[in-house]
């Protein structure tokens, strides 16, 4: 019996497009962002080689671009993670939050993309029964005081006292009705996790 593949959504493109500089880049022979997002994401050049890139970008976006995640056929699904806090990069009071879910799947993939972009980051995750975001977000799995006790539990409160955090795009329509039970400010970012150190670094 075939083995479905699980979609990791990998960065594409045109996500990439979006932190480029518009006139692309001379030493890529890149005339637009657009084309030298394409030839990055080919791996043609290195974001490293470009200088009208910001330096700490560069690195991000070559880190993320490095990753060859590769799932074993026997990987659990809705295996859940045990942690109520996990720390990237020696985050201080300053570093955004992520909220996501308790998927230990999701959690070996963010653990590959921060530590290969280098991004300070704190990511709580919220008991979702170890659905992944994009099923949460199916079954109603990360509901708002599935959250606020993910708050409560991480200690967070020790280590920032800015009430405000980030959370997946597939998650949008819950903004508001989490932000109502939480007492916390929540951005939207990007569906796509490898895209996200790039996100943080543009804020």
């Amino acid at each position: 019996m075939p083995i479905e593949e699980i979609d990791l959504y990998w960065m594409k493109a045109e996500d990439l497009a979006k932190y480029m500089p518009d006139g692309g880049c001379a030493k890529a022979e890149a005339k637009t962002g657009k084309e030298l997002a394409e030839k990055l994401i080919s791996k043609a050049v290195k974001a490293a080689d470009c200088p009208e890139i910001d330096r700490k970008m560069a690195e991000a976006i070559d880190g993320v671009l490095s990753i060859t995640t590769r799932l074993p056929e026997s990987d659990p699904m809705q295996e859940k993670v045990s942690e109520k806090l996990f720390e990237y990069g020696s985050p201080d009071a300053d570093s955004p939050v992520i909220i996501t879910s308790n998927s230990k799947l999701t959690h070996k993939i963010l653990k590959e993309i921060f530590d290969n972009a280098h991004v300070k980051a704190f990511v709580i995750p919220v008991d979702t029964n170890g659905y992944t975001l994009d099923n949460s977000a199916v079954v109603n799995a990360f509901t708002p005081m599935a959250v606020m006790k993910a708050i409560t539990d991480s200690g967070i409160a020790n280590k920032t006292s800015n009430k405000k955090a980030l959370i997946s795009g597939f998650l949008a329509n819950q903004k508001s009705g989490i932000e109502r039970i939480v007492r916390w400010s929540l951005d939207v970012g990007p569906i796509s996790g490898y895209e996200l150190p790039l996100y943080l670094l543009s804020r």
